[in-house]
């Protein structure tokens, strides 16, 4: 039988189950997902409310290319401009939430805000767009992304 990898010449059964360790009860974690030794077990947390920074820059990403998407609609098609800035704001904000890994805090809601807002922007810069598209894209993306919760 093996012996357990802290404590030589106790004979145990069980194993961690993210490392592979063989462990005694006196150094198992209970978790969830089964017993894990002290070195997996009792790890750090992640921070930001259970949020990778990965995640934050995948969303960032995500909206990013979703606001220059909505820009390039805008810009070529004309006219519809008030009814394609809120599908293109739920298209933003469907983009992040995708893009971070399904979160919908509020966090995410600002940051598909911020790339429906650089879209619509874009547009009006290159382009003729109604100023209350300005308002409307990025306020449908955040309360999108925060009303399905």
């Amino acid at each position: 039988m093996p012996e357990c990898s802290y404590h030589k010449g106790v004979e145990t059964g069980v194993s961690c189950t993210d490392c592979g360790r063989y462990i005694c009860p006196k150094d198992w974690v209970d978790t969830p997902v089964g017993y894990k030794c002290r070195d997996c077990g009792l790890t750090k947390r992640p921070t930001l409310g259970g949020v990778k920074p990965r995640q934050y820059l995948t969303g960032a990403g995500a909206a990013l290319g979703a606001g220059v998407a909505l820009a390039l609609v805008l810009l070529f098609v004309p006219f519809f401009t008030f009814w394609l800035s809120i599908l293109g704001g739920i298209g933003v904000a469907e983009a992040t939430r995708r893009g971070s890994g399904g979160h919908r805090t509020w966090e995410f809601a600002v940051i598909a805000a911020l790339g429906a807002l650089l879209g619509v922007g874009l547009a009006g810069l290159f382009g003729s767009l109604n100023p209350i598209s300005l308002v409307l894209s990025p306020a449908v993306a955040a309360f999108y992304l925060m009303s399905n919760r």
